[in-house]
């Protein structure tokens, strides 16, 4: 059974015209599980005891998104686009149905998938994300507006360029700024440094600052974030899977 260290990276071209890289791993039967990863990261940078806990008795399947790792093609500047690039690789792959998780801004990108292309989610799972800003200006019942994260971790994830600052930029954004967090980071690292296949080197380099980054971080700023009714908070009645959110003490 393939482990997140030496599932060998495949690629197929979905009808869009993107080369999309992925990898199985776990079993090799039962509806899989695919993951989307959060900002300017590929699927090198997912925790390899994350993703093989998941696979213990079940596919899972990371993958790249567009213009993102070893894809081709560019990355949309809306989570709607991701969204679709996301429904293009699984109909590529041939898949009926799957459960789906996103991280981060990958959890803002499987709600418009699943609002996209119900049939093809069974579970929707969201983790360290949010909702999109509602159209109205009052909304009842829920609380409303959230407390915002911190800039500080988005800024610094956003300003990480060479290997030591993308190792402490993860290290600050997703870990607790104690012993603890510094410990589970370290160990995180190692895990990810594990991954050993042949003629693959790793890919620990994060999305172009200057070029992808800036179409990621404008998928959120200037459209998740600004009252869209096509966007998910209006829809989210809409959802009849199951549906599990996540978020941690200091997610958005």
């Amino acid at each position: 059974m393939s482990t997140a260290q030496t599932a060998k990276t495949q690629y197929v071209t979905a009808a869009n015209g993107t080369k999309f890289a992925y990898r199985r791993i776990g079993a090799s039967t039962g509806i899989p599980l695919v993951t989307h990863i959060h900002y300017r990261a590929n699927m090198d940078f997912w925790d390899p005891l994350f993703i093989n806990t998941l696979a213990a008795n079940r596919p899972v399947i990371v993958f790249d998104q567009s213009g993102v790792g070893r894809s081709t093609g560019e990355i949309p500047n809306t989570f709607q686009g991701w969204a679709n690039d996301l429904i293009a690789f699984v109909k590529a792959l041939g898949l009926a149905q799957i459960d789906l998780l996103g991280f981060s801004m990958g959890g803002c990108a499987v709600q418009m998938v699943a609002l996209t292309a119900p049939e093809l989610i069974r579970k929707l799972i969201i983790a360290g994300s949010a909702a999109s800003v509602p159209t109205a200006e009052t909304v009842t019942e829920i609380v409303w507006p959230q407390v915002q994260a911190d800039p500080k971790y988005i800024i610094n994830l956003n300003d990480a360029v060479t290997p030591e600052e993308v190792k402490y930029t993860l290290e600050y954004t997703f870990f607790p700024e104690d012993k603890i967090g510094r410990d589970a980071a370290e160990a995180y690292w190692k895990r990810v440094l594990e991954r050993n296949v042949a003629d693959e080197p790793k890919n620990l380099e994060l999305v172009d600052r200057d070029t992808g980054a800036k179409v990621q971080l404008a998928a959120f700023l200037e459209d998740w974030i600004v009252p869209n009714p096509r966007n998910s908070f209006d829809r989210l009645g809409e959802l009849k899977m199951p549906v599990l959110v996540m978020n941690g003490g200091e997610s958005p």
